[in-house]
C-alpha cells in the first residue's frame, strides 16, 4: 500500500478510513493535496521492488542443455527418413542435419563454460535453416530491381 499513517498504518485506495480521531471520505488520497495529506500524517510510501530470484546457475545450464538437445531432436526429426539406408539423402540435407548437430553442440559447451548469469545469459541459440526453409524464403522475397 503506497500511502501510510504515522503511526504504519497502509490505506487503501478508494476506501473511506478513519485517522486520528477524523473520517475521511473514499475518494480523499485522490482529491487531497500533498499538503493536506502531510497536514493529517498521510505520507506516500514507494513500494519496494522484490528481488528477481533465479535457479541456481547449474541447475538452469543443465536444463538450457538439455532444452538444446530437446530442440535439436525436434529439428531434425521430421527429416529422419532422409537418413534411413534405403534412402539417398540430397547432400543440402545433410550438410543442414550436421549444422543444426553442430549448433546444439555448441550451445551445450556455452552454457557448461559459463561462470555466471551474464555469461549465461548472452549464449544465444543460432539454429539454421532448413534447405525446405531457405527456399521458402528465397521464394517469398521479392526479385531485386536492377537499374
Amino acid at each position: 500500500m503506497p500511502y501510510i499513517t504515522e503511526q504504519g498504518r497502509a490505506l487503501p485506495m478508494d476506501k473511506a478510513f478513519s485517522h486520528n480521531t477524523k473520517n475521511f471520505g473514499a475518494n480523499y488520497l485522490r482529491v487531497a493535496s500533498a499538503e493536506e495529506k502531510s497536514a493529517e500524517g498521510i505520507s506516500w510510501e514507494s513500494p519496494v521492488e522484490p528481488p528477481v530470484v533465479r535457479a541456481p546457475l547449474e541447475r538452469e545450464k543443465a536444463d538450457s542443455a538439455a532444452q538444446a538437445k530437446r530442440t535439436a531432436w525436434l529439428i531434425l526429426s521430421p527429416s529422419d527418413y532422409r537418413d534411413l539406408p534405403s534412402n539417398e539423402m540430397p547432400a543440402d540435407w545433410g550438410t543442414w542435419r550436421e549444422a543444426v548437430k553442430a549448433e546444439c553442440r555448441r550451445l551445450k559447451a556455452a552454457f557448461g563454460a559459463a561462470e555466471s548469469y551474464e555469461d549465461f545469459d548472452a549464449v544465444k541459440a543460432e539454429w539454421p535453416l532448413s534447405p525446405a526453409e531457405q527456399a521458402q524464403q528465397e521464394q517469398d522475397q521479392p526479385p531485386a530491381e536492377e537499374n
